[in-house]
């Protein structure tokens, strides 16, 4: 396991790129590889979640954020 800082939040959180699909909601769209869970919609949209975050120098997990705006940012 490693906490890798999330391209394009200015190092303010990190994600786990260990993280498995065990780390998030049972009942989750999607597929989940290296701390990110991918999900198409119907429509074909798809939307990328980093599933494990913390804010860089903290031990508390936070939750989910979303990997298609980060990736936006860069």
């Amino acid at each position: 396991m490693a906490w890798v800082v999330v391209p394009g939040s200015n190092n303010i959180w990190e994600y786990d790129n260990a993280a498995s699909a065990a780390d998030t909601y049972l009942d989750a769209n999607g597929t989940t590889a290296a701390g990110v869970r991918t999900f198409t919609t119907p429509l074909g949209n798809v939307q990328r979640t980093y599933v494990k975050v913390r804010k860089a120098g903290e031990t508390i997990e936070r939750g989910e954020l979303s990997k298609n705006y980060y990736d936006a940012k860069v």
